[in-house]
């Protein structure tokens, strides 16, 4: 089902490995749930005091009840509710309590603080391209791995925020071909591994066109050495199959994919494992937001597009392919993270755009 490639990358060597080919998607449910938020109740507000010049209840008119805090979204922070209008005399009503921040337990962890919290301010990383030159890779916590003919630098064109993003174009080739920048911990900066192993991420994104054809993409990845084991494990997001309306170009439906790369030189256990989403495709021609969450303890990956859990991209403990239903997607101790774009087939040249990167331990939200 799966071919491998070694691929020399520019700068530092990589890995890229062969994606699976699956079946044309699986409809296994995933755990990821909304979760919806608690919602904040506002205590009423207290009954005005007497007054030096009115008798209590009359001259100080009662304190308006505060308004319930908004329902907060699933995993993401319900808006605090309105302050008590305050009596003329009487004591001030009680402002509504916010809406619970935690997330529902399908969700996959709690909320983010309430809305224009920064997200930043808790993060083990984050990056917004502002500080580096253009045309030149990101630096800092960051290093560049492309294939020959492949590029990934600063960019303008497009920006989410700011006026910079990183570009990544995957040249045209009839293999592999990779266009990735990796994040790790530096003597600088220490970002993994994550005590627990239960990271987070987030980045916008912007696709220029997806593969109108059976092509296995990546574009975001988790590397790292399974924990009592000699071997590596890759947690990956990325697509493979075309959705098709009759004859019409749908787009390309995303897919969860675990990997060994090891054992292509004989160490650990084969794997070509899948897990296809439900008609769910990558948009195209937009910024869109991927939120990510892999769970070592657990050997679980969840998916977020644009806020929404895309629940048949959840895998707990194994999907499909494997050669054989019941492998485990035995999750490793993450130490980096691979974003950008990789395919193993035949296809044309791909752009893709990245801006404001976060890792984090707790679900980030999308701005």
């Amino acid at each position: 089902m799966s071919k491998l490639r070694y691929v020399a990358l520019v700068g530092t060597l990589g890995l890229a490995t062969i994606a699976c080919s699956g079946s044309t998607g699986s409809k296994t449910p995933g755990a990821g749930g909304s979760g919806t938020g608690t919602a904040g109740n506002g205590a009423a507000g207290t009954t005005g005091a007497a007054g030096t010049t009115g008798t209590a209840g009359t001259t100080g008119a009662a304190g308006t009840t505060g308004a319930a805090g908004t329902t907060g979204r699933g995993g993401t922070s319900g808006t605090a509710g309105t302050t008590g209008t305050a009596g003329t005399t009487g004591a001030g009503g009680r402002g509504g309590a916010g809406g619970s921040a935690t997330g529902g337990v399908g969700g996959g962890g709690a909320g983010t603080g309430g809305s224009g919290a920064d997200p930043c301010a808790t993060a083990l990383f984050c990056d917004d391209f502002e500080s580096y030159t253009v045309g030149q890779a990101p630096t800092g916590n960051w290093t560049r791995q492309v294939s020959s003919g492949s590029t990934a630098a600063v960019d303008m064109a497009q920006a989410r925020s700011g006026t910079k993003s990183v570009k990544f174009v995957a040249a045209a080739a009839s293999g592999s071909k990779t266009a990735y920048i990796r994040l790790a911990s530096t003597a600088m900066k220490s970002i993994f591994p994550v005590t627990p192993n239960v990271v987070y991420g987030r980045m916008m994104f912007r696709l220029e066109a997806a593969p109108t054809g059976d092509v296995h993409w990546t574009f975001l990845e988790g590397y790292g050495l399974v924990p009592g084991q000699s071997y590596h494990a890759l947690y990956r997001y990325g697509g493979q199959h075309p959705v098709m309306n009759g004859g019409t170009f749908v787009g390309s439906q995303l897919m969860a994919n675990y990997e060994t790369p090891d054992s292509y030189s004989g160490t650990g256990p084969k794997s070509d494992c899948w897990a296809h989403a439900n008609k769910v495709v990558i948009p195209e021609g937009k910024w869109s937001c991927a939120e990510w969450q892999f769970d070592g303890p657990n050997n679980t990956m969840r998916f977020w597009l644009d806020g929404a859990p895309v629940d048949t991209l959840t895998v707990v403990g194994a999907g499909q392919g494997c050669g054989t239903a019941t492998a485990v997607w035995t999750a490793p101790t993450f130490e980096r993270f691979d974003l950008g774009w990789e395919s193993y087939q035949q296809d044309t040249a791909r752009t893709i755009w990245i801006d404001d990167v976060v890792v984090s331990k707790t679900k980030i939200g999308c701005p």
